[in-house]
């Protein structure tokens, strides 16, 4: 005969209860250290250590700091899953189910913040079947959101000339960026920065008029295209010195940083390790390098496509493009700056973070001045259509491919129409939410204007600088 549960002995609910909790804090404590020094920096040792327990006690409750890293990586995307499927599966109206989707999923990211970046930073450093499981588990989520866009296209609610594949990989981009700089101090809540995320990835960040006006080129989504061409590095010396930042790169982008020695990038370019520091004197020198290249170019880049360019809408569409072309020509370099630019001195990083908000300062006054002439929304505050944007294109590393289906350009143009008309397939009907519940919850994203002088109320902060994985959004 089956005992109930009701009947089980306490003492044994207790001690799993218990058992539970000690393996949360565990689990918490190890999070919070990876984040800080990153996994590869973190020993066993320390996370005893703030624990307050001895090493050898640490391996009552795990059989290695790998296991960790896969416990957080599986919790994580199991508590996304869940969250994300049940609050959909309850939408009452078929039409708000992808809403629902965006505020289910930016809760649950931002409220488990830190296991949340370390998966997406993290994953790397698994190996074998512990990474296999944990790309499965993101592989079904994005088969989640990817069903759900797939049905809105089928019922007409989503516009169906955009592979449903790249709406989805638009969205997440948008929506896992925000782990990289929303802090809890910030002048909008999860939910109204949710309502501004689902309504300028629907609507788009065009007004009515300026998205009538707008014409795009077609694409074939299904005709194979080369990879990007790089630049040509200069001669002599100067090529030499090319070579060796462009496997740097690379290197740093596959393995890290901090897992990267200058023996094996001495190997790749086919010298001794002696003569490497003909080049460089330290490993630093490398990052430091390629980090500031990235920046200058890519900046450098946009401005000359915008400079005999007037229109505002169109420079906004010309950013979009440009940025895509120019960073996935330097694809490893802008990999390695974004994934490590937090492994540099704090002078260098100065430096570097200096060059990042710059460009990011010419992003959003390309945006500013398209809102200004009223070709841009201006119900959402300039900063986070800058977010959202920045989010939509600098994951475009995590899964573009050389030899995918769309080149650059062609990427480049699909998520300019994305952006700026939308994924809606009536944009102006569209609402996120039901009527009553929208307007009843979350009034400030529908019945007024969010002003930009709340917007900017939150400190700027130094943030560490996410580490994305390569294997999937």
């Amino acid at each position: 005969m089956r005992l109930s549960r009701a009947l089980l002995p306490t003492t044994d609910t207790t001690d799993q209860a218990e058992a539970a909790s000690t393996q949360e804090r565990v689990l918490d404590r190890a999070a919070e250290l990876f984040w800080r020094k990153g996994y590869a920096a973190t020993t066993t040792r320390e996370i005893a250590a703030s624990l307050g327990i001895r090493q050898a006690s640490l391996y009552h409750h795990v059989a290695s700091k790998e296991n960790l890293l896969h416990q957080l990586c599986v919790t994580s995307l199991e508590q996304l899953l869940q969250e994300v499927q049940s609050a959909v599966s309850e939408a009452n109206n078929p039409e708000s189910r992808i809403g629902i989707l965006v505020h289910a999923h930016l809760n649950t990211l931002l409220k488990y913040r830190t296991r949340h970046a370390l998966m997406l930073t993290e994953l790397r450093a698994l190996s074998g079947t512990r990474r296999r499981q944990v790309l499965a588990l993101r592989k079904r989520y994005e088969k989640l959101v990817l069903s759900v866009l797939e049905r809105e296209q089928s019922i007409g609610s989503v516009r169906a000339e955009i592979p449903a594949k790249y709406l989805c990989l638009a969205l997440l981009n948008i929506l896992n960026w925000a782990i990289l700089w929303f802090r809890d101090d910030d002048a909008l809540s999860v939910h109204q920065l949710a309502e501004i995320f689902a309504r300028t990835y629907m609507q788009g960040a065009a007004t009515s008029e300026g998205s009538l006006s707008m014409v795009f080129p077609h694409l074939r989504p299904n005709s194979r295209n080369p990879a990007p061409r790089r630049r040509k590095p200069p001669r002599a010396s100067r090529k030499a010195a090319s070579t060796l930042l462009d496997t740097a790169a690379a290197l740093f982008a596959k393995k890290g940083y901090d897992l990267t020695s200058t023996r094996e990038i001495a190997a790749e370019v086919g010298i001794n390790k002696a003569s490497l520091y003909y080049h460089i004197e330290t490993k630093e020198d490398l990052l430091y390098d390629i980090c500031k290249s990235a920046l200058t170019k890519i900046r450098e880049d946009v401005e000359a496509a915008l400079r005999d360019v007037s229109n505002p809408l169109k420079r906004t569409e010309i950013l979009i493009r440009t940025h895509i072309e120019s960073m996935l020509r330097d694809y490893d370099r802008h990999s390695a700056a974004l994934t490590e630019m937090s492994c540099l001195s704090t002078q260098r990083l100065d430096e570097v973070t200096a060059l990042r908000d710059a460009y990011e300062s010419l992003a959003r006054s390309v945006l500013n001045d398209a809102q200004t002439a009223g070709a841009l929304r201006e119900d959402v505050p300039v900063k986070y259509l800058c977010l959202a944007l920045l989010g939509l294109l600098n994951r475009v590393l995590v899964w573009f491919r050389p030899n995918g289906p769309l080149s650059p350009d062609q990427i480049g143009v699909l998520f300019a129409k994305i952006y700026l008309t939308g994924a809606a397939a009536d944009p102006d009907s569209w609402r996120p939410r039901d009527a009553a519940s929208s307007s009843a919850t979350f009034p400030m994203a529908y019945s007024a204007p969010i002003t930009s002088e709340n917007a900017e109320r939150a400190p700027a902060k130094r943030r560490r600088k996410l580490q994305y994985d390569r294997a999937g959004a």
